[in-house]
């Protein structure tokens, strides 16, 4: 009998002076294995042992971890990230997936007395980024299902042989984010089932009962390694045609007829979005929506090719692009040049389909939302979605078309219209399993419906505050189906502290999320001496920022205290002057990435 390619259960961590030692379990406690995984804290080595042997340290006590997320190198060395606990999501066809709640970084090295300060400075800052990303959440795995794959590619590419590969090898490289950080311990076959594969994304499932039907509905959203990062610094295609900010998103039921799992069916519908695929940029600027720009040397069609062919690759079929970008003002240039773009390359496999969703909806009328709705209905229709049932192998079907959704952020309005396709086929797929009837309209149906909206509105803050640092705007249509002025208030509040994050912070997350991805690998030769400015170092720029502090100040003093128009004229003209320089030259003063230039 083969060995299992699943990951063992959970585990022990028993750590020592000299070893870590990590020790297989079953799901009822027991030992799974006569053979553990040693780390050597000295040599760095990491091997499988033989418990009969080399016995696990008796005088360590043991901790309960769910798995292990990697080992990271530092400037101290290498470190061995654990993660101490996880919740139960739901599951897919018996499968269950959990969510990441807490991890812990484990240094190899006892001490860091062989650092010299500088040293140790970096040391914390690295080791920070990698507890920030790991903090931003979102992070999901299985221990015997691809999380990774989409339901109609397991289904059209699973073989006897390709089980038996181990769950990280067999899995979609684009969404495994933990796949840098697992290299050292994937270049040890036998260590395959201590290997767990991580997505970055979302994953919602609830319980739902129509009549007398009772099924799960499940979504899932797989954020790509490719052109990760914060919603300013990384926009557009890169040259190996990736774009920024892609997800792929599937909805999906799981129904068992009669309450019998024997007489399960699955049908899946899957979507995807991304930034403009083409070459362009909005750096951060203190502005509140930085102009985007383009070089005229870029080749546009190639990087539009070079996207579409990638997504043919993947998914085959045909495609629509939903360009959701206002058709005038600052977006009208990427756009417009998208539109140009499709036009020339003329891929016989692609549709445009472009929306201002802000002149179409404007003054909170989203009713017209209808009109997008109608124009791609015969294609959702057309496209069709997965199916397929164990006990009745005659009941398959494939997508054959895919949706690709962008807006600038591909965000808030992609999350909108995304929900609003995804309803279209969930009715279809409904109708299908006969949990429906052709006359029943999904919106009568409120329970069933609030469910729907609230797990597309989970999902669109999910992927929200992963890209843009906060929760999606027009979340209340999303969950209501409706704008409402506190949605609006909502929006208000988080476009503000989109502004701060943007601005203030997300150079370093940028950073963050390479460092933990593997995009820029530390060398304590040749440490990055940019990383080391901050706006506390005394420049000019520092130099200006307190200059305007203290000309704010005098000024408050000159009307509280000493009430002399005059020296109040004077200060409020030089914090006035000091404002302007500073927004003029907003791009010096706003938090860029420092660890790897783009």
């Amino acid at each position: 009998m083969a060995e299992s390619t699943d990951i063992y259960d959970h585990f022990n961590l028993y750590v020592t002076s000299e070893r870590f030692c990590v020790e297989p379990l079953e799901s009822d406690g027991g030992i799974a294995s006569d053979s553990y995984m040693e780390i050597d804290r000295n040599s760095d080595a990491i091997q499988l042992q033989d418990r009969r042997s080399k016995p696990l340290p008796s005088a360590s006590v043991a901790s309960s971890i769910y798995g292990i997320l990697g080992v990271v190198k530092l400037v101290s060395g290498y470190a061995l990230i654990t993660i101490k606990t996880a919740a139960l999501m739901g599951s897919i066809n018996g499968h269950n997936v959990w969510l990441i709640k807490s991890t812990e970084i484990l240094p190899f090295k006892k001490t860091d007395w062989h650092l010299t300060e500088r040293q140790k400075w970096y040391n914390k800052h690295f080791t920070d980024m990698i507890q920030l990303v790991l903090s931003t959440g979102g992070f999901y795995f299985s221990l015997s299902f691809d999380l990774s794959h989409s339901l109609q590619w397991l289904a059209e590419n699973t073989t006897p042989n390709f089980k038996q590969q181990p769950m990280m090898d067999r899995a979609d490289k684009r969404f495994v984010w933990n796949r840098h950080l697992s290299a050292p311990l994937l270049a040890h076959p036998e260590l395959h089932r201590y290997v767990l594969p991580v997505i970055h994304g979302f994953f919602g499932c609830r319980r739902c009962v129509i009549g007398t039907s009772v099924f799960q509905l499940v979504l899932i959203s797989r954020r790509s390694i490719y052109r990760a990062g914060t919603r300013f610094y990384m926009r557009g295609s890169g040259v190996d045609g990736h774009s920024a900010n892609f997800v792929e998103t599937e909805q999906i039921i799981q129904y068992d007829k009669g309450n019998d799992p024997r007489q399960r069916y699955l049908t899946a519908f899957l979507q995807t979005r991304g930034s403009i695929p083409l070459y362009w940029s909005q750096k951060p600027n203190l502005r509140w929506q930085p102009d985007p720009t383009m070089k005229p040397a870029d080749d546009q069609v190639k990087a539009y090719v070079d996207h579409m062919e990638n997504q043919l690759l993947h998914y085959g079929g045909k495609h629509v692009i939903v360009n959701l970008v206002n058709q005038r003002g600052r977006e009208k240039r990427i756009g417009g040049e998208l539109e140009r773009v499709i036009l020339r390359a003329n891929l016989d496999y692609v549709r445009h389909n472009p929306f201002d969703f802000h002149r179409e909806c404007h003054a909170l009328n989203w009713g017209r939302l209808t009109i997008l709705r109608d124009q791609l209905r015969n294609e959702i229709t057309s496209f069709g979605f997965f199916s397929s049932s164990f006990m009745h192998p005659e009941y398959t079907s494939q997508q054959t078309g895919f949706f690709r959704t962008n807006c600038m952020d591909s965000l808030d309005r992609t999350n909108v219209v995304q929900s609003v396709i995804a309803k279209e086929s969930l009715h279809d797929q409904l109708k299908c399993l006969n949990i429906i009837d052709d006359n029943i309209e999904l919106d009568n149906l409120a329970d069933f419906m609030s469910i729907f909206k609230n797990l597309w509105a989970d999902n669109g803050d999910e992927c929200s505050k992963q890209y843009a640092g906060t929760p999606a705007l027009k979340a209340d249509y999303t969950r209501l189906g409706r704008r409402t002025w506190t949605g609006v208030y909502n929006d208000g509040i988080n476009a503000i502290t989109r502004y701060f994050r943007n601005n203030f912070g997300d150079g370093y997350r940028q950073d963050a999320i390479e460092l933990f991805l593997g995009n820029f690998k530390v060398d304590i030769n040749n440490l990055p001496p940019s990383f080391e400015a901050t706006i506390l170092n005394f420049d000019y720029h520092s130099g200006v920022v307190l200059g305007a502090i203290f000309a704010a100040a005098m000024m408050v003093l000159c009307v509280l205290i000493a009430e002399n128009t005059m020296a109040t004229i004077f200060w409020l003209i030089v914090f006035l002057a000091l404002m302007l320089f500073i927004y003029l030259n907003g791009a010096e003063f706003v938090n860029t990435p420092k660890l790897k230039a783009e």
